[in-house]
C-alpha cells in the first residue's frame, strides 16, 4: 500500500523529503519480461549504491541485470549485482549499520528547485 504512495512522492517536487534515503528500481523480469517500478531504501556505500531487501523480485538480478534508477529526480542507468553469500551479506550489511545515523536528523530541505518528473542526468 506504501509503494505507490512513496514512488508518486519521488516522482513529484516533494521528492526532496525522501532523497536521502530512497530511491526508485526499475528493473524487467527475467522470465516474464514485467517492468517492475519498486521505491527501496538504500544506502550510499562509498559511491555505489546498496540495497536490503527478501522481496521476491530481487532474483531478477540473479547474475547482474542492468536497471535504471530514479535517485534525486534523475533516473540513471546502472548494473546491479544480487550478492548472496551469507558472509558477504553480513559484511555489508554491518557496514550499512555503521553508516547510518546515530539519531533521526529530521527532513532535508526543502526546495532546490528541481524539475518534478525524473530526468536523465548527466554522468
Amino acid at each position: 500500500m506504501g509503494n505507490p504512495l512513496v514512488r508518486m512522492l519521488l516522482g513529484t517536487p516533494l521528492h526532496g523529503m525522501l532523497d536521502h534515503s530512497f530511491l526508485v528500481l526499475h528493473l524487467t523480469g527475467r522470465k516474464t519480461g514485467r517492468r517492475y517500478d519498486i521505491p527501496v531504501g538504500f544506502a550510499d556505500m562509498e559511491g555505489r549504491l546498496a540495497v536490503v531487501t527478501v522481496a521476491r523480485w530481487r532474483v531478477n538480478l540473479r547474475g547482474g541485470a542492468d536497471v535504471e534508477v530514479t535517485l534525486r529526480g534523475c533516473l540513471r542507468p546502472m548494473h546491479a549485482l544480487l550478492e548472496e553469500d551469507p558472509a558477504s551479506v553480513a559484511v555489508s550489511d554491518q557496514a550499512m549499520i555503521n553508516r547510518m545515523p546515530a539519531r533521526p536528523s529530521g527532513l532535508p530541505r526543502p526546495g532546490s528547485g528541481r524539475p518534478a518528473a525524473a530526468r536523465r542526468c548527466r554522468r
